[in-house]
């Protein structure tokens, strides 16, 4: 056999992707065979729940294949294409069967993709799924065709609900993050993702608690691995692809570009402090355009059978309390930047490549917090020609022109202050802001106005101590940020930091959790103060 290096480039409607390419030529053996299938799932689509009386079988792309002998031992490896076809050299009269792993996996070669995703029990030791077929001979031709399905489970003569292995989970989750992958190498082609667990059992339900008895609360990314319902007859996300789409979402955002979100509860309507509602809009949007389907849908209930959240990502400016501090409102614009198709207040198909390149480049350095000030000022500068149509799509969610990644011309509140977003803190004059928001059920610590926002410019290497008190004692909460590193909460002042030249964050909150309709109305004083020196100089003065 020889192998010969070719350089391949693929284009369609969404770009072009390069790579270098090996093609091994193997020489015909008489004592060879070759073994091939095609490895599928049973895929169940959404109509007013989980359907299954129209499942089909979809292809398993990308995914690892595995040739075991009678004694378990590997014996040769490959990987489904794009159309879940695999293909094994093996040695005929041998007993062999075939393993499928929910692994995608593409090693590290340079100046290619790479990335290994793995979809894993959390409450069996976080073992890797699989599926297996039957031992049997490779014969005496020089083909043989083994295909393999992954089951659903699900009882479709009686409908009485999942009766067997549920096989096909494992391999629907992949299926959105294949989408993904291909979606972002069209934009760039040597992406590194890094490894990433996502742990499914149908034991992982609504509860909050041991995540390995499946106590896991909901669907997330807690940062390091990615959580997804499976528990029957309550809550399953494996077939809701749109809520895989949106916590791989975080997963990229997190680890490719860059989340400030603070997390926690929101829901519609709810005015959200500034990161966590782009977190959360960028996420539903995410899986919006990796899935190619402006559909929100979350199925839940008894046989999955209801649609506990159905949004249409189409339809801007129809919710409940639309504006910059809504996670529906900014799901909506980033996929109408995105999406070809035009509607009311949006003329522009922008794609996904523009949007990628803001999140890897300036809105994972922004010296300001993660918004949808960062991201769209950012995609302003880098595409100046589409500056009116994104100001378009913004008007239909009541958003004026954004002009700069710190909110110019907004203010951190729900009604009367007028406060401006970020406040600017100069060393030896304190600075009065005023905490003024109704807390709602969903979103109590996570309301626009609990966390305010200031900064400070240091153009020289100094010592700073921040303070800040309230006017009627309450304890106050100080965070300082760098380019998104935090340098942790202190209740009241800081420790003495060395800041480096650049733009630094203040975040301020008071301590506790209010409670839901409890209005706050707190002054609160920040000061910036330089540290100093044994004879009384600053640190770092001159």
């Amino acid at each position: 056999q020889s192998a010969t290096s070719y350089t391949v480039t693929a284009t369609n409607t969404a770009g072009s992707d390069t790579a270098t390419v090996s093609i091994t030529v193997r020489a015909i053996q008489s004592n060879k065979v070759t073994v091939t299938g095609t490895v599928t799932y049973d895929a169940i689509p959404i109509t007013t729940g989980l359907d299954y009386t129209n499942i089909s079988q979809e292809p398993v792309k990308g995914v690892i294949v595995e040739a075991l002998n009678s004694s378990g031992a590997v014996i040769e490896t490959n990987s489904t294409d794009a159309n879940g076809v695999y293909t094994l050299y093996l040695d005929k009269l041998i007993d062999i069967k075939i393993r499928v792993k929910a692994q995608m996996y593409q090693a590290p070669v340079t100046a290619q993709a790479s990335w290994d995703f793995k979809i894993v029990d959390n409450t069996n030791s976080d073992a890797l799924y699989v599926m297996d077929g039957t031992l049997a001979s490779t014969g005496t031709g020089s083909t043989q065709t083994r295909n393999l399905n992954a089951s659903s489970g699900w009882d479709t003569v009686d409908s009485t609900g999942y009766t067997s292995q549920r096989v096909a989970g494992p391999f629907s989750i992949l299926s959105v993050i294949y989408k993904g992958v291909q979606k972002v190498k069209m934009a760039d082609s040597d992406v590194i993702f890094p490894p990433l667990l996502t742990k499914w059992s149908i034991n992982n339900r609504a509860t909050s608690g041991d995540v390995t008895v499946g106590d896991i609360g909901t669907s997330h990314f807690d940062g390091t691995d990615l959580f997804i319902l499976g528990k029957a007859d309550s809550d399953t996300d494996e077939y809701d692809l749109a809520v895989v789409g949106h916590e791989w979402g975080h997963y990229v955002e997190g680890k490719l570009s860059r989340s400030d979100s603070i997390g926690g509860g929101h829901g519609d309507g709810d005015m959200l402090d500034i990161r966590l509602a782009f977190g959360e809009g960028f996420g539903t949007a995410w899986g919006a355009i990796i899935n190619d389907s402006p559909l929100y849908q979350d199925t839940d209930g008894e046989k999955q059978s209801s649609i506990g959240v159905n949004n249409n990502l189409e339809f801007g400016g129809e919710e409940n309390n639309p504006g910059w501090f809504s996670e529906n409102s900014i799901m909506n614009i980033l996929y109408d930047i995105y999406d070809s198709n035009n509607d009311a207040g949006d003329t522009l198909s922008l794609g996904f490549t523009p949007i990628y390149n803001v999140l890897i480049g300036k809105q994972k350095n922004t010296e300001a917090l993660t918004s949808i000030f960062s991201f769209i000022s950012a995609l302003k500068v880098e595409n100046p020609s589409a500056s009116a149509a994104i100001d378009a799509i913004l008007a239909t969610e009541s958003i004026a022109s954004i002009s700069d990644e710190w909110g110019a011309g907004r203010t951190n509140r729900q009604s009367e202050n007028a406060n401006p977003l970020y406040t600017q803190l100069v060393a030896g004059t304190p600075a009065t802001i005023t905490a003024n928001y109704t807390a709602t059920a969903s979103s109590r610590r996570q309301a626009l106005g609990q966390r305010m926002f200031l900064y400070f410019d240091v153009t020289s290497s100094v010592d700073y101590k921040v303070s800040a008190f309230s006017s009627t004692g309450e304890g106050v909460l100080v965070g300082t940020y760098s380019n998104g590193g935090k340098d942790g909460y202190y209740l009241g002042s800081n420790n003495f930091t060395s800041y480096p030249p650049g733009r630094h964050i203040v975040e301020v909150f008071i301590e506790g959790d209010p409670q839901p309709t409890t209005k706050l109305n707190e002054t609160i004083t920040v000061s910036l103060d330089p540290v100093p020196d044994p004879v009384g100089d600053p640190v770092g003065a001159e």
